[in-house]
């Protein structure tokens, strides 16, 4: 039925399920899913605003703990000290592209 999703159905069909799916009952995305209108192009500050707000997630994430192998603790570490290293740099870019 995936493959009809969009085509109008028949009273027939609607009659047979008791709960009819359509556009308007589709359950809500996620919060971290966004809608990108298409053939339009986001400007760069919307982009560097995404980018520092998900450099800022994993970091938030990284300072919660991971649990890796002792072999792998200098990788996590140098992930964590870059991320502090971009999310300078793109709160930096911010502030310039705002004056």
């Amino acid at each position: 039925m995936d493959d009809r999703k969009y085509w109008p159905r028949t009273s027939e069909e609607l009659a047979e399920d008791p709960i009819p799916v359509s556009f308007i009952n589709q359950p809500v995305p996620p919060d971290n899913v966004g809608v990108l209108v298409p053939h339009r192009q986001r400007s760069l500050h919307a982009i560097v605003a995404q980018n520092l707000a998900d450099v800022e997630a994993l970091m938030g994430r990284l300072e919660l703990g991971v649990g890796i192998a002792d072999s792998g603790r200098p990788l996590v570490r140098d992930l964590y000290v870059q991320c502090r290293k971009q999310r300078e740099v793109l709160a930096v870019v911010l502030r310039l592209e705002l004056e």
